[in-house]
């Protein structure tokens, strides 16, 4: 398993101020945060080159990209997400990125429609050679494991899988190791967080058992990217949490890899 670092850490930070203060804590893989309407970037108005040259010019390599969702609030909002998703699974081939990242909507907004978006998106995936990695989220479309056993039963393609927050998870009060064992062979990504309750702290500081999912995620053979995440309370101290947060993360790695 590697660390790298998404970039909503660091979400009130301009982009290049992010990818300075990530750079000089240590972190060489990105997950970047590329929604129009939030942070970090917007894919219609950067060419992969120029994001590739950003990227690289701060001593960091792209290793996902999180477009944001499927608005599944009409017809419209629905078409419009899945073109910039697209877009993006278009990018990330270019890029050699492998993965991109999304939840889905609230709780009340049907799955039924998220999941024939998602099937929609299959062919793209398959010819792109990415995965689109599914995120849990606290009260959302994509929240339990019945959720998931919706979407992987619908679509049975490799191309579809599973990042498992595990703060999210904290929050839903989901038994994350039986999550592990049910759904090891779709686990894709994994956005690693600490919680109390519904708010993310310090990793270290907060309820969520990372290290023994980390053992349990090693154990069912998992080796990619444990993505670092913190959307604390405090966001003054985030610059502090962050670099301090790579080597207590790097142990728990090297501890569950033992």
């Amino acid at each position: 398993m590697k660390l790298a670092f998404c970039s909503v850490c660091l979400h009130k930070h301009p982009f290049e101020q992010m990818l300075s203060i990530a750079s000089h804590a240590g972190y060489k893989d990105l997950e970047l945060i590329a929604i129009p309407t939030w942070i970090h970037v917007d894919l219609n108005k950067l060419s992969p080159s120029a994001l590739e040259k950003t990227v690289s010019g701060h001593g960091m390599k792209l290793i996902a990209l999180y477009p944001g969702g499927v608005d599944t609030k009409s017809d419209e909002t629905i078409a419009k997400s899945l073109k910039y998703i697209q877009s993006t699974i278009s990018a990330a081939s270019e890029l050699g990125v492998s993965r991109i990242v999304f939840t889905g909507n609230t709780r009340e907004e049907p799955l039924d429609a998220a999941i024939e978006a998602y099937q929609s998106l299959v062919p793209y995936l398959q010819a792109a050679n990415v995965t689109l990695c599914l995120e849990n989220h606290y009260r959302n479309q994509i929240e339990f494991p019945e959720d998931y056993e919706a979407i992987f039963k619908a679509i049975d393609s490799p191309n579809i899988g599973m990042t498992i927050d595990t703060g999210h998870f904290t929050s839903s009060q989901v038994d994350i190791p039986a999550l592990i064992d049910r759904f090891a062979e779709r686990v894709r990504h994994v956005h690693l967080k600490d919680h109390i309750g519904t708010q993310s702290v310090m990793i270290g500081k907060g309820r969520t058992d990372n290290p023994g999912i980390l053992k349990r995620l090693h154990q069912k053979g998992y080796a990619g990217y444990i993505s670092l995440e913190l959307e604390v309370a405090d966001y003054e101290n985030s610059e502090a949490y962050i670099a301090e947060a790579k080597s207590l993360i790097e142990g728990y790695i090297a501890k569950a890899e033992s």
